[in-house]
């Protein structure tokens, strides 16, 4: 039991190793949903590569994502592992919070909302 879970843990550890993925998780915990073109110009980035991030992070289950027209949108999964990289994010936001007081709020502009965390 606590070896399958220890491995579950990896695998969505290994999904942030990437600074790319740390990023769209961030925004998409910051605006609730978004378009691959959208997340793509945020990250600075090309829509194929931010796509590539984007099915490695669905298919760990942290993400889902829905259909509106031709447009898919990206959101973080109410599932297990998403509210489990949630919480992780949430901390790692207030660690930084606290050992960087000094910064403009605005360095931190990056709110984990409470429905996604508390569920």
């Amino acid at each position: 039991m606590i070896k399958e879970l220890a491995k579950e843990r990896a695998e969505i550890y290994q999904v942030f190793s990437n600074d790319k993925r740390v990023l769209i998780f961030w925004l998409l915990a910051k605006n609730e949903t978004m378009s691959v073109n959208a997340v793509a110009e945020a990250i600075e980035t090309t829509v194929q590569n931010t796509s590539q991030h984007l099915r490695i992070m669905k298919a760990k289950n942290i993400l889902d994502s829905t259909r509106d027209g031709q447009t898919i949108l990206y959101r973080i999964a109410d599932t297990e592992e998403g509210r489990f990289s949630l919480y992780i994010h949430r901390k790692i936001i207030e660690d930084m919070q606290k050992a960087h007081p000094e910064n403009e709020p605005h360095y931190f502009d990056i709110k984990l909302s409470d429905d996604l965390y508390d569920r």
